[in-house]
């Protein structure tokens, strides 16, 4: 019993601040907390440490050291009665706090001057040396060389602790006056501050005032003010000097680095510690203050040492990649390097008080090429690399040179070895001349590229997939090693091959070749090599000039210098040289080598005989005899550079190395067969009004390239011949078509009409057909879009005052007319269904078909309005109150900000089921809708506006409006530019485009490649900040001008018109594509709106037109909001008859996009107690597009996907990783994906044992119920004690009282006897 009191009284007085009155006390206090040692005093003793939480590498790392002066024994206290309430009696201040960064304490650094110090405060403020440690640092300001034999051994093991530990913050615990100071510590002059100044002083400041007592102590520092750093005369004056750790901790890992003096007392009797806990917190608060991320390698491996520089501050990545860079708010220029690693560039970065950075992946391994290599050295280095690669390499020689030397191609691609049916074989070949050395390099640096990415680097391991890539580094070996490196581009040494024959003059020549000539072995090997393969694209790398030059290079006239030879595809060829010249930084320019820098060849690319004619040329024996499109690439002026300049041309080189090769799939494909079926090979496939035809392989495949656009095509061989074909060629993608080629002359005579869907577009679901009666009902059926079945609409009774019974309806599909019916019945030809009777009810079911299955078919009507009008400002706030004072349980209204001309930017939120304060619900997908960020843009706007209407007036009545509303989380936001809609017109294209102060919102967002060109405006402000405290899961931005649904990325490292594709592409075409199929015309992608013209509906925003500052851009970088832009309409301010259609045409799309939100997958994470688990990363792997982005919730997490299989891997810091297998599938309208429940264990723990596997914050409330509990046990039993001992006393007394009764009852009787 006394034991267990004991233990209560323990914990009660355990509570009470360390008071330390003795250095035994310190000591026996290290021991209790189990201390480790950094080395050893001056004096032998060791210097302790002691880890006071450790939460693993995403977190961030804070080092106290206290006591450097020696006799500072205040900041022992504190030192120690902090690691006594976090680690002994976890206090429920600090515990919260402490585990999402790890601290680390050095609570006596001088050990040898405290253990004088407690005996006589004014001594010890040397180590047992004689060494004053505060001055003993090595100064990096005057770049001191440190004699490592005269270092203090304290000093010596403090650098090696802060070289292992690397923290963010370091946090120097002082005594004897008050305040908080920051380096620098030792300057050149008066006014001179470090480059971090401000955040020091931003972070310094708020710590301060959090304890006031600080600022009356009458001994604060920096002339009172409590903060400063040496600018200060006042502070510089009494502790200006060399060697100071803080300045050291700064200047060499750049920590934030703080000296706290605690107290005016040496050894204060007060409770320092519970006067200063704030500031401590708010210190080691500090450490994440800025910008927050992680570096990773292609692989997804942290990459520790990378540089983060944010304008001139700069840190490095620690352990896992992670880093911390302390920023105050504001925008920066991002530049991130490993390595040779390609830099990874966020130019106008707007970092806020905490900003995560999405995670950064160091691109791909870049082989950078540094010298030169000769016949021996290259063909090493093609062995080795097909060593080490051999599952998709291939090496063989096609022949010999001259003097015998081995002609190696390397061959990359998944199927090295064989031509597989379907994949196309590309081409590049190097060093025709051999005193043109750049593109030997380049290509045996570009093998190296493809082969270490391949499975590491989405865009290549799709390009190896798809395609089969030979690379010939040399053909003519024995010109290069007769070469003699000149930097002249007229040196002519080594440039024919061993016979002195120019080899780029020696094959076939479509116009000049009556002669045969005498083929040089060389030429002799390339084209047996040509003939074995079906080689589809490829390009020759030469020297001596800087462009990209295109058939043909003579003409029939013979030897004409400057006439342009146009071959029949002259228009792929340009276009094609663009990809290359385009993605070049220089090339494009078109100056070349001219030294007045006037422009020789626009563009960067040039016909070849425009420049100057060549007989007997390699690129025109490709394109004419094999069917090969071939260019000639000209990479330099210089020849033969020297090699410390092959990694300038690497870098200008290796990212148009990959678009073009990436562009063979810039064509039409597929396969020739007989009507029975049978492979056809050496079918021609014709073009219209194209000369030029390309001939099907041995496997039946074909490919023909072609520039984007309609072409009408066929196939023929002999007598055989397939019908016409219109097919539109996409640059995202082969376009498929399979020919079959008939006999009888009557199936040549149709024109089929072709439009492709590509395999890795996911096809949305079908259940998206708008028909329209009178264009005031709107009819949803869950079937496919096609002709085949009747559905009848019989009309009882008017639809609207202006339909009367018995009036003709008209009914539309997709916008166009079916048919026309007298009397009250209109059939509309629908697939699957039959006859199906609509009287009036808002729901129906059909069941029967015509091929007599049964089937349950769901069909909708939604009613429209009859008239549409425009708000002003004003006005639209209102309708706000009105849809607050209808909907008044499931809508709210809120600000985010204001414009530039002070109009509030005010967001409708509306939500069923949530609090009536209006709190959201954390368990509900946060989508929003935005309109009107061009002001003059204004459909979207009142779209908006109605729809929020409808939702407020429906929910309830339509069950499809109430399963949004009771699933989701829904933010409108009809205007972004209240400013320029103020000032827009009708039909005016321009005018209140921009805002108050006439920037483009559009273009005013922090872009992942373009530095932003305007000030940040308040909208734009706003809108970032919205978004990223709300992290919404979908979104849709609402423009005009065209009619098209876009999707990420806006702009390509090139600025060109290219297509840039996210990692999330198929998720995005998907939601583009849903869109555009819910609207009547969008889907067909026809050309209204200027020449605009988009496959299905959508594009790509770079693939459209390039723009740096896109706001979707930023909202799926920086948030991972997928969101998407629909252009609503060519007019961009229509009238409102105009508008009225607009919102018929919009109104399911947007619908259909809500409903799109819910397409994934979503879950929850626990700990195996059951507990949220904060700060999930969410890594999505699809192997197929190798996609991986990461998301972060708080326990509940959405992640939209389309259908499909998924990898899922769930990971927390401290917890074991979690995979788990997603198949995605369509999401119906009224159904949610079932959730995925996700338990994490803890680092270490034993998953059978639930009880460890407890989160530190249930461990630490399970040990206080015990204390309750042993607290209870024990008042309860002290008080049994008291009673018993009450008890006994009272019997005590009762058998005294008794005993002395009887006493006397016996002298009573002896006296009687005696009588």
């Amino acid at each position: 019993m006394m034991i267990k009191i004991c233990i209560f009284l323990q914990f009660i007085t355990g509570l009470l601040p360390m008071q330390l009155s003795s250095f035994e006390q310190f000591q026996n206090s290290m021991r209790s907390f189990n201390a480790s040692s950094i080395g050893k005093s001056a004096g032998g003793l060791d210097i302790p440490h002691v880890t006071v939480s450790n939460n693993g590498p995403s977190k961030p790392r804070v080092g106290f050291i206290c006591n450097i002066a020696g006799n500072r024994l205040s900041s022992v206290n504190v030192c120690t009665s902090f690691i006594d309430a976090a680690l002994i009696h976890r206090d429920p201040q600090l515990v919260p706090l402490l585990s999402n960064y790890n601290v680390h304490i050095i609570p006596n650094l001088n050990i040898d001057g405290s253990q004088q110090a407690f005996t006589n405060i004014n001594k010890g403020t040397t180590n047992a040396n004689g060494i004053d440690l505060t001055s003993a640092f090595p100064d990096l300001r005057e770049n001191v060389q440190v004699d490592a034999g005269n270092v203090p051994p304290e000093v010596k093991s403090v650098l090696d602790f802060l070289e292992k530990e690397q923290f963010q913050t370091v946090i120097v615990i002082g005594a004897s006056e008050t305040g908080i100071t920051f380096p620098l510590f030792h300057v050149e002059d008066d006014h001179e501050g470090i480059i971090d100044d401000a955040i020091h002083r931003e972070i310094a400041k708020k710590a301060y005032s959090l304890n006031p007592n600080l600022a009356i102590s009458g001994c604060s520092i920096g002339a009172g003010q409590g903060v400063t750093n040496s600018r200060s005369a006042t502070f510089k004056r009494r502790i200006d000097s060399t060697g100071t750790l803080e300045d050291y901790t700064y200047l060499k890992y750049g920590a934030l680095t703080f000296h706290f003096c605690v107290s005016c007392s040496l050894n204060s009797d007060t409770d320092v510690f519970e006067e200063n806990v704030e500031v401590l917190k708010e210190l080691i608060s500090s450490s994440d203050r800025g910008l927050r991320g992680r570096v990773v390698a292609p692989d997804g491996a942290g990459l520790r040492g990378a540089a983060v520089a944010a304008n001139d501050h700069v840190v490095f990545s620690q352990d896992g990649g992670y880093f911390w860079s302390p920023l105050v708010s504001g925008t920066y220029n991002l530049k991130i390097s490993f390595g040779s690693y390609p830099e990874v560039l966020v130019p106008t970065l707007a970092v806020e008080e905490r900003t995560q950075l999405p995670e950064t992946v160091m691109g791909d391994i870049d082989p950078v090429p540094t010298q030169h290599e000769n016949f021996l050295q290259m063909n090493r280095t093609l062995h080795s690399i097909h060593e080490e690669y051999p599952a998709i390499t291939d090496l063989y020689s096609i022949g010999k040179s001259v003097d015998g030397r081995d002609l190696l191609v390397i061959v990359i691609g998944k199927y090295p070895t064989k031509h597989v049916p379907g994949i196309p074989d590309f081409k590049y070949i190097g060093n025709m001349h051999g005193n043109e050395v750049v593109g030997r390099s380049l290509l045996i640096s570009f093998s190296k590229l493809l082969c270490k990415n391949y499975n590491t680097d989405p865009r290549i391991t799709r390009i190896l997939s798809t395609t089969r890539i030979h690379i010939m580094p040399s053909m003519n070996p024995d010109g290069f090693e007769a070469a003699v490196p000149v930097r002249d581009s007229y040196n002519t040494n080594g440039r024919a091959n061993a016979h002195g024959e120019d080899l780029n003059r020696n094959f076939p020549d479509q116009f000049h070749d009556g002669e045969e000539k005498k083929r040089e072995p060389e030429t002799e090997a390339v084209m047996k090599w040509m003939s074995a393969h079906h080689f589809i694209l490829s390009a020759n790398l030469h020297g001596g000039s800087l462009v990209a030059n295109y058939p043909f290079d003579d003409t029939v006239s013979g030897l004409q210098n400057h006439v342009y030879s146009q071959c029949p595809d002259d228009t792929f060829f340009q276009h094609v040289s663009r990809i290359y010249s385009d993605n070049h930084p220089t090339m494009h320019a078109g100056v070349a080598c001219n030294l007045d820098g006037t422009v020789q060849f626009p563009g960067g690319i040039t016909n070849g005989n425009k420049w100057y004619p060549v007989t007997g040329g390699m690129q025109d024996y490709n394109y004419v005899f094999h069917d090969c499109f071939e260019i000639t690439l000209e990479l330099g002026c210089a020849k033969y550079p020297d090699g410390k300049f092959l990694p300038d041309f690497w870098s200008d080189n290796r990212v148009s190395l990959l678009e073009y090769a990436d562009a063979v799939h810039h064509s039409l494909t597929g396969f020739v067969k007989s009507s029975e079926g049978e492979l056809i090979s050496g079918a021609q496939i014709h073009v219209k009004e194209n000369s030029k035809s390309v001939k099907s392989g041995a496997d039946g495949d074909y490919w023909r390239l072609l520039v984007p656009g309609v072409h009408e095509i066929w196939a023929e061989k002999g007598p055989l011949r397939s019908k016409t074909v219109e097919v539109t060629v996409s640059d995202k993608y082969q376009v498929v078509y399979n020919f079959t080629l008939y006999s009888e002359q009557s199936s040549w005579n149709e024109t089929e009409h072709y439009v492709f869907e590509p395999p890795e577009v996911f096809e949305p679901p079908a259940v998206e057909i708008p028909v329209r009666v009178r264009e005031k009902i709107v009819i949803v059926s869950d079937t496919d879009r096609s002709e085949g079945v009747k559905v009848t609409f019989i009309k009882h009774g008017a639809l609207d005052e202006t339909t009367s019974v018995g009036e003709a309806i008209t009914c539309y599909i997709n916008g166009e007319e079916v048919v026309q019916s007298e009397g009250n019945t209109v059939a509309v030809q629908v697939k699957g269904l039959s006859t199906v009777e609509f009287q009036g009810a808002s729901f129906y079911r059909a069941t029967k078909f015509l091929d007599g299955s049964e089937k349950s078919v769901n069909v909708r009507l939604f009613p429209l309005p009859s008239s549409l009008g425009y708000h002003s400002h004003e006005e639209m706030l209102a309708k706000f109150q009105s849809v607050l004072k209808e909907c008044p349980q499931m809508s709210w209204v809120y600000d985010i900000g204001t414009t530039h001309e002070k109009r509030a930017m005010q967001v409708l939120r509306m939500s069923a089921g949530d609090s009536t304060t209006g709190a959201e619900n954390g368990s509900k997908q946060r989508i929003k809708l935005v309109g009107g960020i061009h002001g003059n843009e204004a459909v979207g706007r009142e779209c908006l506006i109605n729809l929020a209407q409808y939702f407020c007036s429906s929910y309830g009545h339509d069950d499809l409006v109430t399963r949004l509303l009771d699933t989701l989380d829904i933010h409108f936001l009809p205007s972004v530019n209240p400013d320029g809609f103020a000032v827009a017109e009708h039909d005016n294209w321009t005018k209140g485009r921009g805002n108050g102060q006439d920037y483009d919102l559009n273009r005013n967002f922090p872009d992942r490649i373009a530095p932003r060109k305007d000030p940040l405006q308040p909208e734009t402000s706003a809108i970032m900040k919205w978004s990223k405290d709300k992290m919404f899961t979908t979104s849709i931005s609402l423009h005009g001008g065209s009619l098209v649904a876009c999707y990420p990325y806006d702009n390509s490292e090139s600025q060109a018109r290219v297509y840039a594709g996210s990692p999330d592409d198929n998720t995005f075409v998907y939601m583009a594509s849903t869109y555009a199929r819910a609207h009547p015309t969008m889907y067909k992608g026809e050309r209204i709106c200027d020449d605009d013209r988009f496959v299905g509906g959508i594009s790509n925003g770079a693939h459209w037109y390039p723009l740096n500052g896109g706001m979707q851009d930023w909202n799926y970088l920086q948030c991972n909001t997928m969101e998407i832009t629909v252009e609503m309409g060519c007019n961009k301010y229509p009238t409102e008859h105009e508008l009225l259609q607009k919102y018929y045409d919009h109104y399911l799309p947007l619908i259909a996009h809500i409903k799109n939100s819910r397409q994934g997958f979503w879950g929850t994470v626990t700990d195996s107690a059951g507990s949220a688990i904060e700060d999930i990363d969410v890594v999505i792997s699809a192997p197929e597009v190798g996609v991986n982005i990461s998301a972060r919730h708080s326990g509940e997490f959405w992640r939209v996907a389309a259908p499909g299989k998924y990898e899922v891997t769930f990971t927390a810091a401290g917890y074991k990783s979690h995979v788990h297998h997603v198949e995605v599938g369509h999401v119906s309208w009224a159904d949610l994906p079932q959730p995925i429940k996700v338990v994490l264990f803890m680092d270490g723990e034993d998953i059978k044992n639930h009880e460890d596997s407890l989160s530190r914050e249930s461990r630490m409330e399970m040990l206080m119920r015990r204390y309750v509990v042993v607290t209870v046990l024990a008042v309860v039993l002290v008080a049994a004690v008291v009673m018993g001992l009450l008890w006994r006393r009272k019997k005590n007394r009762e058998l005294e009282r008794r005993s002395k009764d009887i006493e006397y009852k016996g002298l009573i009787a002896d006296d009687s006897d005696s009588e």
